[in-house]
């Protein structure tokens, strides 16, 4: 199904239907994958904030927080 929608001031809607599907709000980053076929793909994700990161990751390697901070701010 093609959904259309116009472009103001280089912004656009998104339709209603899809805010409610989606759950989409102010924390909502949409993002807009080119494909090799020049066609675009639409997806949203919610933006994370530091404390929900906090933990979700882990590296193989030791890591030294206050040398990536100084390397950071160089």
């Amino acid at each position: 199904m093609g959904i259309e929608t116009r472009v103001y001031n280089n912004q656009t809607t998104i339709p209603a239907h899809i805010i409610k599907k989606e759950s989409i709000d102010n924390n909502t980053i949409v993002e807009w994958i080119e494909k090799e076929d020049n066609t675009y793909e639409v997806k949203f994700r919610k933006k994370r904030t530091f404390k929900e990161m906090l933990g979700k990751y882990s590296l193989d390697e030791l890591t030294n927080g206050v040398k990536l901070k100084k390397e950071i701010y160089k």
